[in-house]
């Protein structure tokens, strides 16, 4: 495999590497590269689709680097790549491999265990929120990156009430992770396809995919829409799968007494967990509560949702049935 974002020859001495890890790096590029290649493939190119990747791919080659835009989207691209490829590869990296079997190549130097964690943890959720930086630039340039449009990633942000990283930190604190989002996505499209469809009515929802959030009239409810679908989410996670949304999941983590530096994991009991999830549903449904009383209040802005309420559109408007050439009529 043969990476598309880094070069051989511009990698005599692990320079482009150098650039994007705060390390001494004397790793190869012919060591790195397998991993170079797969972390391209399976990371970078669900985010910008094929299209944007290979025009990415593209200016690099050239080597003119006189593009800045293309030219800031390589950096941070390159920058994930790096990080997530040393990260996978880290183990592999660490010995050396032959015919009589695999050796050692820390010997006297090797980290202890808490160091190399640490160090593949950083490496690990750097190049992920790096990733993020990566999408996000593109949304911001779409206008001038119109090969983005195609792109699994933007379909999928399209498609979510509450579609990056960024929107569910807001709501419930993630660290900022994406690998966490990563994990959360499935819960918030089950929440949206179920429990908001739901309550608001499966058009209204397709309505809010699209809406602009700077309208008056959908600027006083998604905030609310989307607190309810993140918190909602945060519960059926619980349920599901007896966790919260961390990276390292429900846990409890204490200092080691002996080193002072690591961690001792211990899982939260069923109850509790059962207890949290609870109360993330009854914060899920307090929002929800504030978003149908202000549908209500305000129910000729909002056709679709009144399509939906029928009987339980507001009492107190007056009803209006237009009874020419019948008998019948309203005492």
């Amino acid at each position: 495999m043969t990476p598309r974002l880094f070069k051989p020859e511009n990698n005599t001495k692990a320079e482009e590497f150098k650039e994007f890890l705060p390390v001494n790096v004397t790793c190869s590029f012919r060591s790195l590269a397998p991993a170079i290649a797969q972390c391209e493939d399976k990371y970078l190119l669900p985010i910008l689709g094929e299209t944007l990747f290979s025009r990415l791919a593209a200016y690099y080659e050239g080597g003119t680097h006189d593009n800045e835009l293309l030219e800031a989207l390589l950096k941070r691209s390159q920058y994930a790549v790096v990080r997530l490829a040393y990260w996978q590869d880290y183990d592999l990296l660490s010995v050396s491999m032959s015919d009589k079997g695999a050796a050692d190549n820390a010997g006297e130097g090797r980290l202890y265990k808490y160091q190399a964690d640490a160090l593949k943890k950083a490496l690990k959720n750097g190049g992920f929120d790096q990733l993020d930086s990566v999408l996000e630039y593109c949304h911001r340039n779409i206008d001038q990156l119109p090969e983005f449009l195609q792109s699994p990633a933007y379909t999928d942000t399209r498609s979510l009430i509450v579609g990056t990283t960024k929107e569910f930190n807001d709501i419930f604190h993630i660290g900022g992770s994406r690998l966490v989002f990563l994990k959360m996505r499935h819960f918030v499209r089950t929440t949206q396809e179920t429990e908001l469809r739901h309550r608001l009515g499966r058009a209204f929802c397709d309505e809010l995919l699209t809406a602009d959030p700077n309208e008056e009239r959908y600027a006083r409810i998604l905030p609310e829409v989307k607190k309810f679908t993140v918190f909602w989410s945060v519960a059926d996670g619980i349920g599901e799968l007896h966790r919260l949304p961390t990276e390292q999941g429900m846990v409890f983590e204490t200092a080691q007494a002996a080193s002072g530096s690591d961690t001792a994991v211990s899982v939260v009991p069923p109850q509790e967990l059962e207890q949290m999830a609870s109360e993330y549903r009854r914060k899920a449904e307090r929002y929800m509560a504030s978003v149908v009383s202000t549908l209500k209040a305000h129910i000729a802005d909002y056709p679709a949702y009144r399509a939906f309420a029928g009987d339980n559109a507001p009492k107190n408007e007056v009803f209006r049935r237009d009874n020419t050439n019948r008998k019948i009529f309203f005492a």
